[in-house]
This record gives structure tokens, C-alpha cells and sequence, in this order.
């Protein structure tokens, strides 16, 4: 790849425009430390979108609740205010990335892997037991951002790298090398750098395929690094054509033996009960 097409897509990046004002009173508010669950609460009843979407994600599986959550206060008790604060994220990128887009199929599938991926992330985080899980829905949602920055301002060469991969039946990081000599998760790092999400965040993305190179947050990594490949085992991949491993070819691969390497013990008999969990939650939420 020449000089100039890096330096083309860092120009790219760099004049985005910052995250819509979603619920900016909300934020503010979050972001005080004397602020209290009343005052949120408050907030974002005013906000019916953003009150219905706090109280979809409180119901999922993957949090838990014994029986149904129907007031903000108790999602927002249940959730924590770090978690809303990760939601709002959320919320903000889907509103941006969700304007006008090309191929409403191929963003529509994105959005399911992504959906399904946040799920994920969290249900891993509460299995194996991290401490603070406020970031693991937003990270999961938002891993492959850079493939939505490569569909909507780099729409041509995003094509060229579909093709590939249909063709040549490899991943999509093999194809996007290959094409622009540069990966959705570089470029995802950098918007979200530049958009001043929290390093955790920003790393995590960034390292998701990579996770073993993570430093500083390397529980984290792993846990988006297994969300992405058990929501691609259980069928929800970004790309119908995209190769990838059968929940067999998983039980014998090098990822699964640097999994437990690195302290997240998963047989095949668990694989295949997270397999089963994430499908039910999509066939009921998002598919």
C-alpha cells in the first residue's frame, strides 16, 4: 500500500465529524460526581428513544434480571451509572453510522454481529467473573467500527475488499491487508482515539484479534476476542462469504489453547452451551 493511501485514510478518519449531541444532559449529568439516580433518572425519562433502549438492555439475558424491569430507576439501579454511560456511547456511534448507509442488507447484518456481539462480550464477562463489566456491551457493539468507517467514507475500496474475500474465501482481515494494507481494528482505534473514548475502550478495539498484546487490559481483550469468534461459531458472522472456524475446528484450534493459556478454561462442552445461549438471544432479540 503507498504512502499516500495511508495517508489518505488517516485524512479520512481525521475529519470525521465528532458523535451526535445524543442525550448531552444525560451525559453531563453522568459525569458529575455528585450526581444522583433521581436526577438521571429524571433525564432520561424526557428522552423516550433513549428510555427504551436502557430498558431493552436491562431485560437482556445477559444481565440477569429475575423478573421484568419496567421503571429507569430500577434499570438504572440494576445497570449502574457506569453502564448507562457506556449505553449513551453506544447509542451515539449506532446514530451516526446509521445514516444513509450504502448497502442497508450488509449494514443491517453488521449491526446484528455487533448486537450480538455486545451480548456476548457481557455474558462472558459475568461467566467468568470480571470485576467491572460497565464497558463490555459498548466495546462489543463497537469492535468492528472500522469496517463501518471503511463502508461509508471509503465505500469503493470496502467493495474491493468484499470481493476479495468472496473470491478467495478468507477472513476479512486477510482481504483488507491484501486490498488497502491497513485493518478495520487500526482504523477503529484511531476514530475512537480521536473521539476521546475511554482507553479501555479504544484498546480493546483495537486488540481484539490480537488480545495477547494487550498490556493493560488484557482480561478485556480477551473477552471481545471470544464475543467476535463465538458470534461468527453460532452464525452471526458480518460476511455471509467470510471464512471461519465450525465450533469443531474451534475445539482443536491455537486460539482456543491461547484462551485457557490465558485463564479462560473453556471445553468443548461449554463452548457449546455459550453457543446455544447466544443463539437463543439472537433468535429472539435481534434475528
Amino acid at each position: 500500500m503507498s504512502k499516500e493511501k495511508i495517508e489518505a485514510i488517516i485524512k479520512t478518519i481525521e475529519t470525521l465529524p465528532p458523535l451526535p449531541d445524543i442525550s448531552t444532559s444525560v451525559m453531563t449529568a453522568l459525569n458529575s460526581p455528585d450526581v444522583s439516580i433521581i436526577e438521571i433518572t429524571e433525564l432520561i425519562e424526557k428522552d423516550i428513544a433513549l428510555a427504551s433502549q436502557i430498558l431493552k438492555v436491562a431485560n437482556s439475558p445477559a444481565y440477569g434480571a429475575i423478573s421484568t424491569i419496567s421503571t429507569i430507576q430500577h434499570a438504572i439501579m440494576m445497570l449502574g451509572l457506569n453502564e448507562v454511560r457506556s449505553l449513551l456511547l453506544a447509542f451515539a456511534v449506532q446514530e451516526f453510522f446509521n445514516q444513509k448507509p450504502e448497502d442497508k442488507t450488509l449494514r443491517n447484518r453488521f449491526w446484528v454481529h455487533s448486537r450480538v456481539c455486545s451480548y456476548t462480550a457481557v455474558l462472558l464477562a459475568h461467566h467468568f467473573k470480571q470485576p467491572d463489566t460497565s464497558s463490555f456491551f459498548l466495546t462489543g457493539l463497537i469492535h468492528d467500527i472500522g469496517k463501518l468507517v471503511l463502508d461509508q467514507f471509503m465505500h469503493e475500496e470496502f467493495q474491493q475488499i468484499i470481493s476479495y474475500t468472496s473470491k478467495q474465501g478468507c477472513t476479512f482481515r486477510e482481504a483488507e491487508k491484501k486490498i488497502i494494507g491497513a485493518s478495520h481494528y487500526q482504523i477503529g482505534g484511531k476514530l475512537l482515539q480521536q473521539w476521546n473514548f475511554p482507553k479501555q475502550v479504544t484498546t480493546q478495539v483495537f486488540r481484539h484479534h490480537t488480545p495477547w498484546q494487550d498490556q493493560d487490559y488484557t482480561e478485556g481483550s480477551f473477552i471481545i476476542f471470544m464475543a467476535d469468534i463465538l458470534t461468527k461459531i453460532a452464525g452471526f458472522p458480518c460476511l455471509t462469504d467470510e471464512r471461519e472456524f465450525t465450533i469443531e475446528e474451534f475445539c482443536k484450534s491455537k486460539a482456543l489453547h491461547i484462551i485457557n493459556k490465558n485463564g479462560f478454561i473453556i471445553d468443548c462442552d461449554l463452548l457449546q452451551t455459550f453457543i446455544v445461549q447466544i443463539q437463543e438471544f439472537a433468535n429472539c432479540n435481534v434475528a
